[in-house]
């Protein structure tokens, strides 16, 4: 009865790591990273703020917003599949459909361009494409800074071998 009750409490507690696996198969889309979802906060945030949106601009900004960096985000994953799949042996058809992808890719910025246009009117879509150059040009810079601090931390971080001793006999 002792083994019995033993084995039991051994197979609940193995239960739960074996259903809370991940699935097998991969998800549509990648979830959003903490500091994306933290970078587009921020960057609607501080648009609203300088824009002075109205509570229904700010939604429909939102909301716009949001879709087109989804959009940007699996066609982005498309192209990287489709590079990766690029080989020697690559057919015309292989080509053509990663053209497709990067025109796809570009078409994303002009329907921001309209969507924004449209929703902003002239001079807040002015102030917009202001604001949004600097903030772009700032999150890289962190970025690069980011990298480039991280690259070097691990070069300086590595430990030397130990020193060789050479005896010389005369």
């Amino acid at each position: 009865m002792l083994k019995f009750l033993f084995f039991v409490n051994f197979l609940l507690l193995l239960s739960p790591s074996v259903y809370s696996s991940p699935p097998k198969t991969p998800p549509k889309t990648p979830p959003k990273t903490p500091q994306r979802s933290y970078i587009e906060d921020v960057f609607i945030w501080k648009i609203s703020d300088e824009l002075k949106l109205s509570v229904p601009e700010e939604k429909k900004f939102t909301e716009i917003n949001r879709a087109l960096n989804k959009k940007k985000s699996e066609l982005n994953n498309k192209i990287q599949t489709a590079v990766l799949s690029l080989g020697m042996n690559s057919t015309e058809r292989d080509l053509k459909k990663y053209k497709k992808l990067i025109q796809e890719y570009s078409q994303l910025s002009i329907a921001e361009f309209d969507s924004m246009k449209k929703l902003l009117g002239n001079k807040k879509f002015i102030s917009y494409l202001k604001i949004k150059n600097e903030l772009t040009s700032k999150i890289k810079s962190i970025l690069v800074s980011d990298k480039s601090n991280s690259e070097k931390t691990d070069a300086s971080s590595t430990p030397l071998p130990p020193p060789k001793v050479i005896i010389e006999k005369n």
